[in-house]
């Protein structure tokens, strides 16, 4: 009779146990998948337009957000077109991926440019203007538009400033735009404050992937920052940059002091826990969904109504 409960009990655990495992493994796969089709970052696109809104504390418009995360799918989709040789090193999940979908990823991402336009000309007719910012941003960044010029993503520094601007102008300047708010000193700081804590976050971040790209940028030539300066003065100039963000606590008011705090420390650890091993997944799944993790935290907890 025990002995039959024990089998039983076995039995169950082992199902448990194997269900468990294939939800990990699912999920797993739905975070590469995310990853390498580009969803995560342009999803990465709509939750940090949705956090400038809630950072300069003007009424949400979501069309301005999907618009941006249909830009944001569109350009990195594109720029994984031109970086196959690169990630055939550094991430060969993401090559795989692209290989004999090349057309589709290409249509895909022209068409989510047109509608992305579309959605933000209906909108706003002047945001569309800073809507293209990422657009024109890549072209420098990705393609060699002569042979004797470099791209900037070859360019230390540059390549991080101009991914950091890109996004800190698209996700501040077009809910602004959008909305149309009453511009007064108050409006002016905080806007600048949003800028500047977009900018140095999204440059730590883009650096943390040069960090796990090492080795691929190393063997292909490409001088990133980690490259050149190594991972120890890397991570020291990062600490450095994060922490020139805390004055911005003494400007924010009420909860946009705990958003703040929440970001500010979100990035200590991610300079502190990712380096070169980490997995390359896993890394990207942290920083590209920081700002839906931060979001979706901010409304579970009642900080926003």
């Amino acid at each position: 009779m025990l002995e039959e409960i024990y089998l039983q009990e076995r039995m169950q655990f082992i199902s448990i146990e194997a269900f468990c495992r294939i939800l990990l493994q699912g999920l797993e796969r739905l975070f590469n998948f995310l990853t390498v089709s580009s969803l995560l970052i342009a999803l990465t696109g709509f939750f940090q337009t949705l956090g400038g809104y809630i950072l300069l504390d003007i009424p949400v418009n979501h069309g301005i957000c999907f618009a941006v995360f249909l830009m944001t799918f569109s350009v990195y989709s594109a720029n994984k077109l031109t970086d196959i040789e690169e990630d055939a090193i550094n991430r060969p999940d993401r090559a795989d991926f692209l290989e004999g979908r090349e057309e589709i990823i290409l249509f895909l991402s022209i068409y989510a440019f047109v509608i992305s336009a579309l959605i933000t000309y209906a909108s706003e007719h002047i945001a569309i203007i800073i809507l293209f910012i990422p657009f024109i941003a890549n072209c420098f960044y990705s393609i060699r538009l002569h042979p004797r010029l470099p791209r900037l993503k070859d360019i230390p520094f540059v390549k991080n400033i101009v991914v950091g601007l890109s996004w800190a102008l698209v996700c501040t300047l077009m809910p602004l735009c959008a909305s149309d708010p009453d511009i007064d000193s108050d409006l002016i700081i905080s806007s600048a404050s949003v800028i500047y804590l977009m900018l140095i976050k999204d440059f730590i971040n883009s650096t943390l992937c040069d960090v796990k790209d090492m080795s691929g940028d190393m063997e292909n030539g490409v001088q990133t920052i980690p490259v050149v300066l190594g991972l120890k003065k890397t991570r020291q100039i990062l600490l450095a940059l994060n922490s020139s963000l805390l004055p911005l606590l003494i400007l924010a008011r009420g909860k946009i002091i705990i958003i703040f705090f929440l970001l500010i420390l979100t990035e200590y650890l991610f300079i502190i826990g990712f380096g070169e091993s980490s997995n390359p997944a896993v890394l990207e799944s942290f920083i590209d969904g920081e700002w839906l993790i931060t979001c979706l935290l901010l409304y579970g907890t009642g900080l926003l109504g």
